[in-house]
C-alpha cells in the first residue's frame, strides 16, 4: 500500500506512462495492478497526486491560481466538447 507522497506519485506516474503508451499496455497494466492489489483504488490515488503536483507546478510557472487553471482546463474542454458535436 502507497502511504507516502512520493510513492503516489510515482504510481501515478507508471500509470500515466502505460496510457500515454499505447492501448495495449494499459490494459494489461490495469489488469496486472487489479490481481496483485485487487483493485485500482491505488492508481486513482496516484493519478489524483500525480495530478495536484502537476497542477501546484502549473500554478507556480504561469503566476496563476490553481483554480485559475482548472477553470482554463475546464473552458479548453468544453470548447473542444463544442466544437466535436
Amino acid at each position: 500500500m502507497t502511504t507516502n507522497d512520493y510513492d503516489r506519485v510515482r504510481l501515478g506516474i507508471e500509470a500515466m506512462t502505460a496510457y500515454i503508451s499505447g492501448n495495449d499496455l494499459m490494459l494489461n497494466y490495469m489488469a496486472e495492478r487489479r490481481r496483485s492489489d485487487g483493485n485500482l483504488d491505488q492508481v486513482a490515488d496516484g493519478a489524483t497526486a500525480l495530478c495536484a503536483l502537476l497542477l501546484r507546478q502549473m500554478s507556480r510557472m504561469t503566476g496563476k491560481s490553481e483554480q485559475e487553471i482548472l477553470q482554463e482546463i475546464a473552458r479548453g474542454l468544453n470548447r473542444t466538447e463544442q466544437r466535436d458535436r
